[in-house]
């Protein structure tokens, strides 16, 4: 007869240690931890001995550092010490509290110490990454050999062991669902030796049934995932019970042994495990043969299991970091979209820059031209970028409304009292030249000949003079048209700046002041001297917000990217002058993107669209001139990065 075992979650075993290494000075030692323990240079009159470890060095504080459990981690806190106490290299914030996970490295001076904990995780926050450690204690009991035990097999038990111990330290190591699986299987096949074929089953979602991800045999054969057969009675029997099932000549069982979907499979002998964590089940990993009725064993279950449950906290950590990066993506989309509301004329342009920025770097690193073959990045790498593109006008926060939305190189406010001047001098001179005539007629009591000779001749200059202010103000409104280029030529302004006209009873007003002739005098844009350091100011102030962001490691390099994405090769760019290799790849590719979509974009009231190959002449000029690289403009042009 066959039989059946069940196995429920494994209850994992609370210890922790120490393991104190350094210099001849101190003295190799295990020390295990209780709740708590002082680092420190005398012992403490206050603590037991063994709440306090001793390392007699000068260079260490009195109470240097002290680690703590709470629940079921670890923390280390720096005690203020003088000399700081690091992990991994990173010195600690005095007074922080930094949790420690299995195998990290405490330095206090010379002395290296290395935290070890087989605990098992309890109910964890969701919004925290889950790290858990094999239970030994399970997994040793099979070294207990029976009196009619063979070397042989002791010596394969302990090659299964030192296999789980390798499965800890890959799965730990893994950053994607598509490589865990992978490895999963390789495992499985080292693990049990007498196993034909592995199946991985995954849940989309809680309350989906899983659907099969990966599947295996031992020859190295890959079988298409959505066309297995597998038996639905073992996996209900699971999912159901969330427990594990070995079945011992499966056939001959008489709980599975009269299924159909056994029996057309010819299963002899099947181990399968739920993946569970915290009471949810995100799958079950099957192992099974049809040839052995008794290929595995209760302690070959307890391995699966152990297994099941290094997968399980993995996936549920893919999960979770998932959830932080789409966390953060929507906090960056938030944050441009509030910004580019300030300026509706630019909305887009951050979000452009992102795909036409992350589209250069995938083809930079695709491409295979000899300038830039050995430039590669990784997917942390572009995704550092685009959050850098996104980001990287982020400072037009602070820039005033009026001058972040100006249009023309006056403002549409002065521009309007600018015409009323003009409509102002124009009655002045009309008013002057019919006083001249009444005052004329009153001198000399013209006849009605000469009074209308007079009148004649004063409407005559008058209109002479009003063509010639409506030509000022031709000249004045053309002038007030943004340039593209330096290129363009500017109007002459400067007759208009020296003509007056007299006021009644005062002196000569000018029609345009010193402020507005300097203005309209800009030879490219629409921005003052000052307005333009106004805006250009948004790059430190993207800089200063951006290292706000405890960025993680992967991209830690956003703000400095963003930084300076306004910086040219050869030392004219702002705001720091960078020239040449202070200049980053990564800066380089954003400073291209940036520039064409502020060429190409849609028609703004300041400027008319460019047509693309237009943009490309005038970036290809930017590579002449020295300003962008030409290397990475060919391999924008090439690939059509745009698009």
């Amino acid at each position: 007869m066959g039989n059946t075992a069940s196995l429920g979650e494994p209850v994992g075993a609370v210890t922790a240690y120490l393991e104190v290494t350094g210099d001849g000075a101190v003295t190799p030692t295990v020390f295990p931890i209780h709740d708590e323990v002082v680092i420190g240079r005398e012992p403490q009159d206050s603590l037991a001995a063994d709440k306090f470890l001793c390392i007699p060095e000068h260079t260490v504080s009195r109470r240097h550092a002290r680690i703590r459990r709470r629940g079921d981690t670890y923390y280390v806190e720096d005690l203020h010490s003088f000399n700081g106490t690091f992990v991994l290299g990173n010195r600690l914030r005095p007074g922080a509290w930094h949790p420690l996970r299995d195998g990290d490295e405490v330095s206090v001076s010379s002395a290296q110490i290395v935290f070890h904990s087989l605990l098992m995780p309890a109910r964890e926050n969701t919004s925290t990454v889950i790290a858990k450690a094999v239970d030994a204690s399970d997994l040793t009991r099979m070294l207990d050999a029976s009196p009619d035990s063979t070397q042989c097999d002791v010596q394969r038990t302990v090659q299964k062991l030192h296999a789980m111990a390798q499965v800890s330290i890959a799965l730990g190591a893994v950053t994607d669902r598509a490589t865990l699986t992978e490895k999963i299987m390789n495992f499985i096949f080292e693990l049990f030796p007498l196993a034909e074929r592995a199946f991985i089953l995954l849940r989309k979602s809680e309350g989906e049934e899983p659907v099969p991800v990966a599947a295996a045999r031992r020859d190295g054969t890959v079988m298409d995932p959505e066309r297995v057969k597998l038996s639905r009675t073992i996996i209900s029997e699971v999912l159901n019970k969330k427990q594990s099932i070995l079945s011992v000549d499966t056939l001959s069982d008489r709980h599975f042994g009269s299924q159909h979907s056994i029996i057309s499979q010819a299963i002899r002998s099947v181990m399968c495990v739920p993946l569970l964590l915290e009471g949810e089940c995100l799958g079950l990993i099957q192992v099974d043969t049809s040839s052995d009725p008794y290929a595995f064993k209760e302690q070959d279950l307890e391995m699966l299991t152990g297994v099941c449950a290094e997968t399980a906290v993995a996936l549920k950590n893919f999960q979770l970091y998932s959830d932080i990066e789409q966390l953060l993506d929507g906090f960056v989309r938030a944050s441009v979209q509030a910004i580019e509301e300030r300026d509706p004329v630019t909305a887009g342009h951050s979000f452009r820059v992102a795909d036409y920025a992350e589209h250069l770097a995938k083809a930079v690193d695709r491409s295979d031209a000899p300038e830039v073959r050995q430039v590669t990045f990784s997917i942390d790498q572009v995704r550092e970028i685009r959050y850098a593109a996104l980001l990287h006008d982020f400072g037009k926060v602070g820039v005033r409304e009026h001058v972040l939305r100006k249009e023309k190189k006056l403002h549409h406010a002065d521009m309007r009292l600018l015409e009323q001047r003009f409509k102002y001098a124009r009655a002045c001179l009309e008013r002057q030249a019919y006083r001249h005539l009444v005052e004329m007629h009153a001198q000399h009591e013209l006849s009605m000949v000469a009074f209308r000779e007079e009148r004649r001749k004063i409407e005559e200059n008058l209109r002479e003079e009003f063509g010639r202010l409506d030509k000022f103000l031709d000249t004045i409104r053309h002038a007030n048209e943004p340039a593209i280029s330096h290129t363009e030529g500017a109007p002459d302004l400067k007759e208009i700046l020296h003509y007056a006209w007299h006021e009644p009873d005062g002196p000569g007003a000018p029609l345009l002041e010193e402020w507005e002739f300097s203005a309209l005098s800009v030879c490219k844009g629409c921005l003052t001297p000052d307005e333009r350091r106004q805006i250009e100011s948004h790059v430190a102030d993207s800089y200063s917000f951006l290292i706000l962001i405890p960025w993680t490691r992967d991209l830690s390099g956003v703000p400095s990217i963003a930084h300076g994405h306004h910086e040219k090769l050869d030392g004219s760019g702002y705001p720091m002058g960078l020239r040449g290799d202070q200049i980053s790849i990564q800066t380089r590719i954003l400073t291209i993107c940036d520039i064409f979509d502020a060429l190409t974009a849609g028609d703004r009231p300041y400027k008319k669209a460019v047509p693309v190959e237009m943009a490309l002449d005038m970036l290809s000029g930017e590579c002449r001139a020295g300003h962008i690289d030409p290397r990475l403009f060919n391999v924008f042009v090439e690939s059509r990065s745009w698009l």
